[in-house]
């Protein structure tokens, strides 16, 4: 049963890259020099296999899309119009949008294959670049992570994209691309589509605090959380234009949300408006997690389209860029440093007893 959901998500996916795919070969990122050592020294060397698996793949993808416009369709089309004809009733008119659909997803899912296998292959390599981390094409974040977040809207069901995990210094770092669902009558709604970012600090916050998108002061009432209700007043107006705080322990709140911090946050939601098309940012501080929910519609770490060689490095620069921006969040918003200060504050204190 579980393998019958994983294949028709498989042909839904491929469907979806009929419409959502992006030129990651026109864009203005250059790569750097890291990047051009890395794709020649230890990219290059495991192209060849993966262009041979492109040519294939594209070959099959090229003869299914002819097949769905040239035969499938054509076909459909006439099978509605007989009907019609004969007299039946409007309930055909619909072979051709599920003919469409099916075989939209059908010819689009040796492009998918394709681009699976080429994240594979390449990504770990290139997150190596930033340390010690590792990429999967999902996260094994389940629902239950994320419903126990303030910030997280209200769904029933979450889908993962490319996963990628590790450590900067002492704070455990993930971060995946994620899409929450909310079931309705007429199906579902998508309430979230964007990124995650976690990052697993080696000390306790002791406090909860909420940075949310400032919705205006209907809005901010209606969505806030019982779990930190208290307004934080800050002394930031640019922030405090941008984003509504509460908090359970204004002291904490304030010790986390320095002056620098805010800054700091109004220039990284700023770098993922400009990189990404981001609309909103909002992040959470609890126990020992900072997390940040990055709302936005386009695809991230994702290569070139399969009509274009696997030797290109056209779409790398792209994906280095993105990867650097969200492994960059611990560093600048200066949580390595407030880890550090932390563990050696504990240290001293444990060398000291």
């Amino acid at each position: 049963m579980l393998n019958k959901i994983s294949e028709f998500t498989d042909y839904f996916d491929a469907f979806k890259l009929r419409f959502g795919r992006k030129n990651k070969e026109l864009n203005n990122a250059y790569a750097s020099d890291e990047l051009k050592n890395t794709f020649e020294n230890d990219i290059k060397p495991q192209l060849k296999s993966i262009e041979l698996n492109r040519e294939s793949l594209h070959a099959k993808f090229i003869k299914r899309k002819r097949q769905l416009n040239f035969v499938i369709l054509p076909i459909a089309a006439l099978i509605t119009i007989f009907a019609l004809f004969a007299g039946e009733d409007g309930s055909f008119l619909y072979i051709i949008p599920v003919s469409f659909c099916i075989g939209t997803g059908w010819a689009y899912k040796p492009a998918l294959d394709y681009v699976r296998h080429y994240k594979l292959k390449v990504m770990p390599i290139l997150v190596k670049m930033y340390g010690d981390f590792t990429y999967s094409l999902k996260s094994n974040l389940q629902a239950n992570d994320i419903k126990n977040l303030a910030i997280a809207p209200n769904f029933d069901y979450l889908k993962t994209e490319d996963c990628v995990t590790g450590k900067i210094d002492d704070i455990g770092f993930e971060f995946t691309e994620l899409t929450l669902h909310k079931r309705s009558k007429n199906g579902s709604n998508r309430v979230f589509k964007g990124c995650l970012v976690l990052l697993t600090m080696p000390f306790n916050f002791n406090s909860h605090t909420l940075v949310k998108h400032d919705h205006g002061k209907v809005l901010n009432w209606l969505t806030k959380d019982n779990k930190a209700t208290e307004k934080v007043a800050l002394e930031n107006v640019d922030f405090e234009n941008k984003f509504e705080v509460y908090s359970n322990d204004q002291v904490l709140a304030r010790y986390i949300l320095t002056p620098v911090m805010m800054e700091q946050l109004l220039s990284l939601l700023y770098a993922f408006v400009m990189k990404v098309n981001a609309t909103q940012l909002e992040c959470e501080f609890v126990g020992n997690k900072a997390v940040f929910f990055i709302r936005h519609t386009e695809n991230l770490l994702e290569p070139t389209w399969i009509d274009q060689s696997a030797f290109e490095i056209n779409a790398l620069p792209l994906i280095e860029q993105e990867l650097a921006l969200l492994i960059s969040i611990a560093k600048q918003l200066n949580l390595d440093l407030m880890a550090a200060r932390r563990v050696s504050k504990e240290n001293n204190l444990d060398s000291k007893s």
